[in-house]
């Protein structure tokens, strides 16, 4: 998924940046901006794919839906 690339690159990323870490102000930067976002990253990935199964099952429950309402009007597909 899209937001699985994105954590894995951000990731990389900030533990390239986290390696040449000498000093309070980079590890600053790495707590204060790299870690939230890969935090907030984290939680989008998780709220896609929630979403994602939410989605799914709508669409099974409507094509169940359908299927009752084609019976009920004893239409043939």
């Amino acid at each position: 998924m899209m937001f699985d690339e994105v954590l894995g690159m951000a990731t990389l990323c900030t533990e390239n940046f986290r390696d040449g870490v000498r000093d309070s102000f980079g590890a600053s930067i790495v707590a204060d901006v790299l870690d939230p976002i890969l935090k907030e990253i984290d939680s989008l990935r998780i709220f896609n794919a929630a979403f994602q199964q939410q989605s799914l099952s709508i669409d099974q429950t409507l094509a169940d839906a359908r299927t009752l309402q084609f019976k009920d009007s004893r239409w043939t597909q």
